[in-house]
């Protein structure tokens, strides 16, 4: 693989700690996104970029609402990152807009056109061809997306370019079908944006993670472009990570069956124990979702093969997060030595190739013979 499986896989599990579910009493406003100068030698500056389907505020241009806008907006941020930072976390200040010296803060922003955007990408690729995509999930408000990626930027050291696409969620736990709709309603402006994006001179290759909701969102993406068949970012597309899926288990067969192979094996993260998966699959009428499905009947082993997926069994492993729903950010060691290079790869190391992974109470990566495929192919 062009990429290093393993910086992917560590940029996986950072964002997972932005659990859908969990609610914060005291949400990051619009003035975390107004710049505090920067102080010289305090803090690491990282640079994100967002393409973003949210109108933008009539009483803060600084800021995008939750309301729905006909169109792509897009933005550039310099983040500073403060010495104390510790990884995983993002230290937001008691007053915003905060501190250089103790918390993230934003030094510098500006509004883009798609020209400017694009040649933002181009430069912030440094040469590697590299770009993520980051499709956060449900119960996200724009700074908390902005700031996440920043922390997922500076944390995996990704030598490439990191774009934010953040659509209209609400930000509420009682928004959940409005969210819904709006993963929907922005399918082809994320399409349009991974078009652009394959179409900026440089770039090589472009890879997604999604989280939770943006599951959905990513993966009617990917099914609409496979379908249309002109789409040129298919062709540029590396690897797909699929984190904590909330999709209907039946609804992803049919997806998968218009996707089609792609170029790596989509790799989806899975545990019976979600408890946020548990409460949508209920309100879903009580269908399994892609992240919980139920793992312990044994297969046939051609499911995975014939979908093209690398599976990865969350269920024995701690969590840090009373949802279950974060279960990646404590297999960053294990996941970053079964994918430590593409040597390691080229050897046979197992995480390069479609199958099904359990990780144990230990946190050992271990392959394991299919126990995916009834759940999927509904056999």
């Amino acid at each position: 693989m062009a990429f290093h499986l393993r910086k992917l896989l560590g940029l996986a599990v950072l964002v997972l700690s932005m659990a859908g579910l969990a609610s914060c009493a005291d949400r990051p406003g619009a003035l975390m996104l107004h710049p505090v100068a920067a102080t010289t030698g305090v803090g690491t500056p990282v640079n994100i970029l967002v393409a973003t389907t949210r109108k933008r505020s009539e009483t803060d241009k600084r800021d995008f609402t939750a309301n729905r806008n006909f169109g792509l907006s897009y933005e550039a941020y310099t983040i500073s990152v403060p010495p104390n930072h510790v990884v995983g976390k993002i230290e937001w200040p008691k007053q915003p807009p905060g501190d250089p010296a103790v918390n993230f803060v934003v030094t510098g922003s500006t509004g883009l056109d798609q020209a400017r955007f694009d040649a933002a990408v181009a430069k912030d690729t440094r040469g590697s061809g590299e770009v993520i995509v980051f499709v956060h999930g449900y119960n996200t408000n724009y700074q908390e997306a902005v700031f996440r990626v920043a922390q997922l930027e500076k944390d995996s050291g990704f030598p490439g370019a990191v774009v934010a696409f953040a659509w209209p969620s609400l930000g509420t736990l009682t928004g959940y079908v409005a969210d819904r709709e709006s993963t929907t309603y922005s399918r082809d402006y994320l399409e349009s944006t991974l078009n652009g994006l394959a179409r900026t001179p440089g770039v090589r290759r472009i890879h997604i993670i999604a989280h939770s909701m943006g599951n959905w969102l990513a993966v009617e993406t990917l099914r609409q472009a496979k379908i249309r068949g002109n789409s040129p970012f298919v062709s540029k597309l590396g690897e797909v990570l699929l984190m904590s899926p909330d999709i209907d288990v039946d609804v992803f067969r049919t997806q998968l069956d218009a996707i089609g192979k792609l170029n790596q094996p989509i790799t989806i993260g899975v545990s019976r124990d979600d408890r946020a998966l548990g409460f949508s699959q209920r309100l879903a009428g009580d269908v399994p979702r892609v992240g919980n499905v139920l793992v312990d009947k044994k297969e046939a082993q051609w499911a995975i093969a014939h979908y093209n997926l690398r599976v990865i069994d969350m269920s024995d492993a701690k969590s840090l997060d009373s949802m279950n729903h974060s279960k990646f950010v404590g297999l960053l060691p294990s996941l970053s030595q079964m994918a430590r290079n593409d040597a390691a790869a080229a050897r046979g190391n197992p995480i390069s190739r479609t199958g099904l992974f359990v990780v144990n109470t230990a946190g050992t990566l271990l392959q394991a013979p299919l126990r995916l495929g009834q759940a999927i192919t509904g056999q």
